[in-house]
């Protein structure tokens, strides 16, 4: 069974959108900035095959059960591809996993926390997923923050490597902060939201 096609998420700023032409270049030009790379796994791929990868995450949207989805993170103003978000169910640790990132010139703006909102929200009301994890590395207190905002608690260190069981991942610090939102947890507030089909 095909799920239904993936919206648009519309938050007070944003806009998290499918993939389009050209995005693989500006976000692999993001994914350059070693601040960006800093906190995110070390993978023996070239840039722009991380960008693809992560911008592929919405076909993963078709699988049955769901596989796991991915949005773009416009800003509504002009826009600007600012930064990727995404959900990616782990066969190999039976769970789902909420990821994000963002280029560095819009980090420390709220951008993280309304885009990850937006996601979570269109997760817990379109999927039978009843909880999410995520996980930061050591000393991403931005990222962390990000989490005990949207309602994630920190549960304990885990080897990242051991559980995502992704051969490509090669970290220095193999530890993570591993933290989890059940679904009675998030509270998705009255901030804008809505959602817009493709073709709609």
């Amino acid at each position: 069974m095909t799920q239904p096609a993936l919206p648009t998420i519309e938050t007070a700023r944003l806009l998290l959108r499918g993939a389009a032409p050209g995005d693989v270049d500006v976000w692999a030009a993001c994914l350059e900035d070693p601040g960006v790379l800093r906190y995110l796994p070390k993978r023996t791929m070239t840039i722009r095959e991380r960008a693809e990868r992560m911008l592929s995450y919405e076909q993963l949207w078709d699988q049955e059960p769901i596989g796991g989805l991915g949005r773009v993170i416009t800003r509504k103003a002009d826009g600007q591809l600012m930064g990727w978000c995404g959900a990616r169910y782990h066969a190999h640790a039976g769970d789902a996993e909420l990821s994000y990132a963002l280029g560095v010139p819009y980090w420390g703006q709220g951008y993280a926390t309304e885009a990850a909102q937006g996601l979570v929200r269109f997760i817990f009301e379109n999927t039978l997923w009843n909880h999410l994890f995520a996980c930061t590395l050591p000393g991403n207190d931005a990222s962390q923050r990000v989490l005990t905002h949207l309602g994630f608690t920190y549960e304990r260190d885990i080897n990242y490597q051991e559980l995502a069981g992704d051969k490509t991942i090669q970290m220095d610090e193999p530890m993570s902060h591993y933290f989890l939102l059940q679904r009675e947890q998030f509270a998705p507030g009255d901030s804008l939201y809505s959602t817009l089909i493709p073709g709609s």
